[in-house]
């Protein structure tokens, strides 16, 4: 027990447990509406009992000194998230896998994170429903791993990242500077929960508690019609599925006279999308943060902060950055590095053998190998990652600069830049464009924009045009299905 605290249905919960801020929330407004999904609302009482009873289940696993670990391969359902704070309560950890998986990615990740449980959207409901009522959550260490995530390793074989509640504790906090959710928001993540953008959303507005909105699946005009009818406030989501929103409001001719903020991260925001969105709902900020799911935020572009358009912004809240030369010393503004980051949300690394790759920490200083430079003013600018990186005729070119400036053109509504195999240069710097409405560009017109914006090589040699865009689970752009398009040769080509 931990004296001072609130008494919680026969139980203390302690200051730095993850679940007290949606508990408290729970207990203050029982009868608030806490997730929508779908036709069903769940309170934020009844959803506090099936975290109970979740909690309840996860607890009797307890074996040992080894924390419980809970694997969920759910997509978006009520129980996911009632699963989620009832694993993270019990001092349990919450291992997410995507249901879109293929089996042999799911028997990957099932190998590296050998879970005590597995529950599929076939048994999670009745699990739940098992176990007893009225359970007591206990206090927590805020160094308690609770869950581990999944990247992809350039091997192709996933990399599970851990993260502590401390590190999420001070995730929230930060968060909460920056985006200042309330109880009087309503909060859209038309995304998967799967992934931590949309578990990270999801949570944050029932610890603040918040109306959390979620879609089964996305589909554009069923978020347009909630954004235009439902009294959102507040969006979470990733660039692409923006689009797919504004393609269908538009079409219907809809408005978004709640929206307050629109939070996005992922990817940059083309200008034309900014521009778009303004016309919607000119009232709404648009928070672009970068970030990654080792390092949690890093930075964030406010509209409201007059950031030049090519940056990432400042540092967030509670982030120092530093900017590293190939010998581990800081440069000077203007020069570019590889991006250092310091602050309580970093994670505990990973877990079980990786391909070496991704995530570094020295010193409290962490980096996913991301690499940019820092104006005069402070602004962030990134430029690539060190994996991503083209040698072209010897020289270092990082996609993300290109990209940046071919979504800047008025015909390109969307870019992917990569090297492929060229017998004189080594790799030939080429990129797939996806064309803006009905406008269309030449590749001298595209060459000669890159030309006049960046050094000359670093404009395309080869440039393809797609009318299809290939997503992840997560609605980011499957970039290797992407360049394998173009190398099998299934893509118009301009000459």
């Amino acid at each position: 027990m931990i004296p001072g605290q609130p008494l919680l249905t026969g139980g203390y919960l302690g200051a730095d447990s993850l679940v007290r801020p949606f508990v408290l929330s729970a207990e203050r407004t029982p009868d608030h509406p806490a997730l929508i999904l779908g036709n069903e609302t769940l309170s934020y009482g009844a959803l506090l009992e099936q975290v109970r009873r979740a909690g309840a289940g996860v607890a009797a696993l307890h074996r040992d000194e080894a924390p419980p670990r809970v694997a969920l391969s759910l997509g978006n359902r009520p129980e996911l998230l009632a699963l989620f704070f009832g694993i993270v309560a019990a001092g349990g950890i919450v291992g997410l896998l995507d249901p879109k998986w293929s089996a042999a990615q799911t028997a990957a990740a099932i190998e590296i994170f050998r879970p005590d449980l597995h529950l599929t959207a076939e048994t999670a409901a009745t699990w739940i429903a098992a176990q007893p009522a009225g359970w007591t959550i206990p206090a927590a260490d805020p160094k308690t791993p609770f869950l581990v995530g999944f990247t992809s390793g350039t091997t192709g074989r996933p990399k599970a990242f851990i993260r502590n509640q401390g590190s999420w504790l001070a995730t929230l906090e930060a968060s909460r500077v920056e985006f200042g959710i309330g109880t009087e928001d309503v909060i859209l993540v038309p995304g998967p929960l799967v992934h931590g953008l949309g578990l990270y959303g999801a949570v944050e507005g029932l610890s603040a508690g918040a109306t959390v909105r979620v879609q089964p699946k996305f589909y554009g005009a069923d978020a347009a019609a909630q954004l235009a009818e439902c009294g959102v406030t507040t969006l979470v989501l990733v660039p692409t599925m923006l689009v797919g929103i504004l393609d269908a409001a538009e079409r219907d001719s809809q408005r978004f006279p709640a929206l307050r903020r629109v939070v996005c991260s992922g990817a940059k925001l083309a200008p034309a999308v900014h521009d778009r969105l303004a016309a919607l709902c000119p009232d709404a900020a648009v928070l672009e943060y970068y970030g990654a799911s080792e390092l949690s935020f890093v930075s964030l572009r406010s509209s409201r902060e007059g950031a030049p358009a090519d940056s990432v912004g400042r540092p967030f809240h509670g982030v120092e950055l530093s900017l590293r030369g190939e010998d581990g010393h800081p440069v000077g503004r203007g020069l570019p590095g590889t991006v250092w980051v310091r602050s309580g949300m970093l994670s505990d690394g990973y877990l079980g053998v990786t391909d070496g790759a991704g995530y570094r920490e020295r010193d409290g200083w962490g980096t996913v190998g991301d690499y940019g430079w820092i104006d005069g003013e402070g602004w962030l600018r990134l430029v690539g990652r060190a994996g991503d990186m083209v040698i072209t005729g010897g020289l270092n070119v990082y996609p993300a600069e290109v990209e940046a400036t071919l979504r800047a053109h008025p015909a390109v509504a969307e870019a992917v830049v990569f090297g492929l195999p060229d017998p004189y240069w080594g790799d030939a710097l080429s990129a797939v464009v996806w064309w803006r409405g009905s406008a269309r560009a030449s590749l001298a017109d595209l060459r000669g924009w890159c030309q006049d914006r960046l050094e000359g090589y670093k404009a395309p040699r080869r440039v393809f045009a797609a009318s299809d865009m290939p997503l992840t689970g997560s609605g980011k752009i499957a970039r290797a299905d992407v360049r394998e398009r173009a190398t099998a040769g299934g893509l118009e080509v301009l000459e």
